[in-house]
């Protein structure tokens, strides 16, 4: 019996292990599966790469094909014109009441370019700013009595109206004058170098940078020019306005005191506004 029953046990320990492997097999054919799914992206790469190498013939014939796409795309990138960026146009700061927006009556900006309605704007501002200082200084002057600033032993004090004084501060101190020439010609000098062309780079002899504003080349020590766009605008409607007055009353002043002789203060009856003063 023990002899008959050994193929059944042989039989039963060849089937376990036929199991197992089984079992193995497909537990190993799993983790292939895995595997294979996470590098899909990778392996699909390779066999579109390894298919194109892998015929020649095929790649040859699709060749011409690719050149000429390729130079049909060099050639349209090559002739497309690139549209330039619209330049704004330049828009300087208009008049108010009561002469209107913009009051020209001579017709001088008339038929002028933009660099020729900068160069105007430029020379009105300039003046502008020369006649306010000049009203203040007319005021202040005719104010003393004494000038103690140019007294001088042998002439005196500085009196009179002041369309005089240039006059006698030469010839107390003649040299005076020279002396405030660099002063001048350093400002003249940065504003010209920023707001005009070069002729000697090919700009012309009058013309004006296209990105110059009139009148703003960097000088404000009291740091009172706005920052936005409308504190700008204003501030330049402002400065413009108080310009044309100015220029208007130091030429008022000036031909007023041609005529009688007589300073601002004294025609307002007040000669001695300021009690006399100087080194006496």
């Amino acid at each position: 019996e023990t002899h008959s029953g050994a193929p059944h046990i042989h039989t039963q320990i060849h089937t376990q292990i036929h199991t197992y492997i089984h079992t193995a097999m497909k537990l190993i054919q799993a983790l292939l599966t895995v595997s294979l799914a996470s590098a899909a992206p990778l392996s699909s790469r390779g066999k579109l790469f390894n298919s194109k190498v892998r015929s020649p013939l095929r790649s040859n014939t699709r060749m011409p094909n690719v050149v000429s796409r390729a130079s049909e795309v060099s050639e349209a990138t090559a002739t497309e014109v690139v549209p330039e960026p619209v330049k704004e146009k330049w828009g300087y700061a208009a008049g108010s009441a009561p002469m209107g927006k913009y009051w020209d009556p001579l017709g001088f900006s008339k038929d002028k370019s933009e660099s020729e309605m900068k160069r105007l704007r430029e020379a009105e501002i300039t003046h502008s700013r020369v006649a306010m200082l000049a009203f203040l200084g007319f005021m202040f002057q005719e104010s003393l009595i004494d000038r103690p600033l140019f007294w001088s032993p042998e002439k005196g004090p500085i009196e009179g109206p002041a369309i005089y004084h240039f006059q006698q501060v030469a010839e107390r101190f003649p040299l005076f004058w020279l002396a405030t020439i660099p002063f001048f010609a350093f400002f003249e000098n940065k504003r010209a170098r920023i707001g005009w062309q070069d002729p000697t780079k090919g700009g012309d002899l009058f013309g004006i940078n296209e990105k110059y504003e009139p009148g703003d080349f960097g000088f404000d020590p009291f740091m009172a020019y706005p920052y936005d766009n409308k504190g700008k605008a204003e501030m330049k409607q402002k400065e413009l306005n108080n310009g044309r007055l100015a220029m208007l009353a130091v030429a008022g002043i000036m031909a007023q005191e041609l005529v009688n002789g007589k300073t601002v203060w004294g025609n307002f009856g007040i000669p001695n506004l300021v009690p006399p003063h100087g080194p006496y």
